[in-house]
């Protein structure tokens, strides 16, 4: 199986901003490398958007798999996160492994996170590269 490696550098538009976007979005799972290998095939995956840049956006890809210990996730807790719909009770979290998809992938805003967490997020995000 071909794996990407992890790029040694953050877009630029991500480097100079001083907050992420914060909107987490439905993003057609063919647009992206992560969760490309999971057993049972989906077709949608949540991301947050961190910033755009033009008709592409970059995004961390999510993921519902408990990773509490593992430095290179955010949680996306009800803190962090304002969800259009009810919570379920469970965390999503953000992958530090950036991507960059075309804007058309991002298929709705299904959360949107509060001015702290957007910051909170970013900076997390800049201390893993």
């Amino acid at each position: 199986m071909f794996v990407a490696l992890q790029s040694r550098a953050l877009p630029e538009s991500v480097v100079n901003a001083d907050k992420a976007d914060g909107f987490v979005h439905v993003c057609e799972q063919g647009s992206l490398m992560f969760g490309s290998d999971r057993r049972e095939p989906t077709n949608y995956r949540p991301v947050v958007a961190v910033r755009n840049d033009g008709p592409r956006v970059v995004v961390l890809p999510c993921t519902t798999k408990d990773s509490t210990n593992f430095p290179d996730f955010f949680e996306l807790n009800d803190q962090r996160v304002e969800w259009t719909r009810p919570s379920n009770g469970h965390s999503s979290f953000a992958c530090c492994r950036y991507e960059v998809v075309a804007g058309t992938r991002l298929k709705g805003k299904i959360g949107v996170m509060p001015q702290p967490a957007r910051i909170e997020l970013l900076t997390w995000l800049k201390s893993r590269y």
